[in-house]
């Protein structure tokens, strides 16, 4: 009994040693309560199959890549700053995370489920927001269908008396209920010019003497202006990649569709079942209620026609001396606005002239009443 008993507390005591590393998935478990619960004296369980118990559970959870961390107080409270879980500098025992895969260097944020779900779809629109917008994006659009399954898991301790420790039993049970909805929305943007697309667009316009620029390396650029986007998102987002290059292609209109990560909630499911099985060990997930949100969300990204960027582009740099290059001919760029300009006031006359009639009409059938 005794070797098993120190066996085991070595064993925690040792793994407590390991250092955080910024794992993908990650839960905390309070070691002074699993040394307790492992090693204590009761009938109903030998220390030897606490023991198997404990090596079980760590095996169920390498499997699902749900890295684990035997810490005390002290140790939860001094991870550094540069972490944060769900926006709080210290992390709660029993508590799975994941981590929200910015690339941010300073900042390694961790979500619990529903907030990571959350997190993760806004972090990815407001990126395609950002760096689209650099080549003509002109409207964004999103609709998406959610199939709620909740599952509640709900525990108590039943104190059964036994010793003076007594024994902390989990009696759990689970609730689950589904349904859907159906939300649209959408965003425009102004015309500002998108000299970063033409720099790099396939179909050239005269007015440049050079050929396209590597499109990585202006992603690079745009993306270092920011501190809050980064260029390692763009090269591990191969969909943004696609997309992007079907913009410079002549794409104008782009279907995107934002798919959930399926593992996370395999790793919800099987820390439940961790939970029901091992949590009288302290092996337990806290209390929460966990939305399985399935959802395929899908974009309609719509960009400004090829003349109309050209325009507002060339405006930018007739105004703007900082963007005068040796690969730009600026004769033919006044001579090509000019030309636009030309064609734009001929719409805009035609345009006036029809309101001009229907003001007319509108005049004489008041004068007739």
């Amino acid at each position: 009994m005794g070797i098993i008993v120190n066996i085991t507390t070595n064993e925690i005591n040792e793994k407590s040693k390991k250092i955080f590393a910024e794992d993908d998935i990650v839960i905390f478990f309070n070691k002074e309560e699993l040394i307790d619960n492992l090693t204590r004296n009761t009938f109903t369980t030998t220390h030897a199959s606490c023991y198997r118990k404990m090596k079980d559970v760590e095996k169920k959870m390498k499997k699902k890549s749900i890295e684990y961390y035997y810490y005390n107080e002290n140790k939860l409270n001094n991870l550094g700053n540069k972490y944060r879980f769900n926006d709080e500098r210290k992390p709660n025992f029993n508590t799975l995370y994941f981590k929200l895969n910015d690339y941010n260097p300073n900042i390694v944020s961790y979500y619990t489920y529903n907030d990571y779900i959350r997190k993760t779809e806004d972090y990815k629109y407001d990126f395609i927001i950002y760096l689209f917008r650099h080549f003509g994006l002109k409207r964004i659009s999103w609709s998406y269908d959610i199939e709620n399954e909740t599952i509640r898991t709900n525990s108590r301790s039943a104190n059964f008396g036994i010793d003076a420790a007594g024994i902390n039993v989990d009696i759990s049970t689970e609730e689950e209920d589904s349904n859907e909805s159906h939300v649209l929305g959408f965003r425009k943007f102004s015309n500002t010019g998108a000299i970063d697309f033409f720099n790099t667009c396939s179909r050239r316009v005269f007015w440049y003497t050079y050929c396209a620029k590597n499109i990585e390396h202006v992603v690079r650029e745009i993306l270092e202006k920011s501190d809050k986007y980064f260029y390692e998102y763009y090269e591990n987002n191969r969909d943004i990649q696609v997309n992007l290059d079907n913009r410079l292609n002549g794409g104008m209109d782009i279907e995107y569709t934002f798919r959930q990560n399926d593992s996370c909630k395999l790793a919800i499911n099987k820390m439940i079942k961790i939970s029901n099985k091992y949590g009288r060990f302290g092996f337990s997930m806290n209390n929460e209620s966990v939305q399985n949100n399935t959802f395929n969300k899908k974009y309609s990204i719509l960009f400004y026609k090829t003349t109309e960027l050209e325009k507002s582009t060339l405006e930018n740099i007739i105004w703007n001396s900082e963007l005068y290059t040796d690969y730009i001919n600026m004769e033919t760029v006044n001579k090509r606005y000019k030309e636009l300009t030309t064609e734009d006031t001929s719409d805009l006359r035609k345009r006036l002239r029809e309101l001009q009639d229907m003001i007319a009409r509108e005049e004489q059938t008041l004068n007739m009443l």
